[in-house]
């Protein structure tokens, strides 16, 4: 095989894999600036979210969705449970807080980088054992244009 055709298999494959991302978004960590959001703030704001918690092995919640309300795109996805107030908002975040070591708030982007929303996500060796959770652990596809689906890694 010579360079030109070797060159012409990485650019096909190249092509194929990004096409083949075009559907899925990610969950990434904030830029480190000094505007980052914080828990607390989405504690204070908790009305302009509809919000979610995730379970880890079923038992322990380690993840706490945040999804705008003021905007046209619904997170959806399998094993989260909804939140209704903020006294549900501060026992889970509580719980979170004892069980693991550690969080972050992370945010969530559909296929084009747009914002869809946050994740407070846990991870470290809490009460319960060790947990890593990292921002490649979660899927996030988009089903049509105004439903993407979120899952968690466990």
């Amino acid at each position: 095989m010579n360079i030109k055709q070797i060159a012409g298999i990485v650019i096909l494959i190249l092509a194929f894999i990004v096409g083949c991302l075009g559907d899925y978004g990610l969950v990434r960590r904030q830029p480190p600036t000094d505007n980052k959001m914080t828990l607390a703030e989405l504690k204070e704001n908790w009305e302009d979210y509809h919000i979610y918690f995730g379970k880890w092995g079923g038992r322990y919640p380690y993840k706490i969705l945040f999804d705008p309300k003021n905007d046209e795109i619904r997170l959806v996805g399998d094993g989260w449970y909804r939140i209704a107030d903020q006294q549900a908002l501060s026992e889970k975040i509580s719980e979170t807080q004892v069980v693991w070591g550690s969080h972050e708030v992370m945010i969530i982007e559909g296929p084009d980088r747009q914002f869809l929303g946050y994740m407070n996500c846990s991870w470290g060796s809490g009460a319960h054992g060790y947990a890593s959770f990292t921002p490649s652990a979660y899927e996030v596809k988009l089903i049509d244009k105004h439903t993407v689906y979120v899952r968690g890694g466990i």
